[in-house]
């Protein structure tokens, strides 16, 4: 899973970012299966937490508006991970 790499440090969550990951996990938002949204999302915000840098490529793929629609999903679990990821 990519959100246990991302997690740990700036410099995995940029290897990630490197691998062309991003792409794949923004169409994962896309999904309809809402546990495939949430893992998306988790991975997107443990990215993103680094560093300025990593929090741009984020928002550079096109994955707010994304995480935006996830936040009026009506699973509660989701919105709260989307939110996380936004913040």
């Amino acid at each position: 899973m990519l959100r246990a790499v991302a997690k740990h440090s700036a410099q995995l969550a940029k290897a990630v970012v490197d691998s062309g990951a991003l792409e794949a996990l923004v169409v994962c938002l896309e999904e309809f299966d809402p546990s495939v949204k949430e893992a998306a999302a988790w991975a997107l915000s443990c990215i993103a937490k680094h560093t300025p840098e990593l929090a741009m490529a984020v928002v550079e793929v096109g994955a707010v508006p994304l995480l935006v629609l996830c936040i009026q999903e009506p699973e509660p679990t989701l919105k709260r991970i989307s939110a996380s990821a936004l913040s």
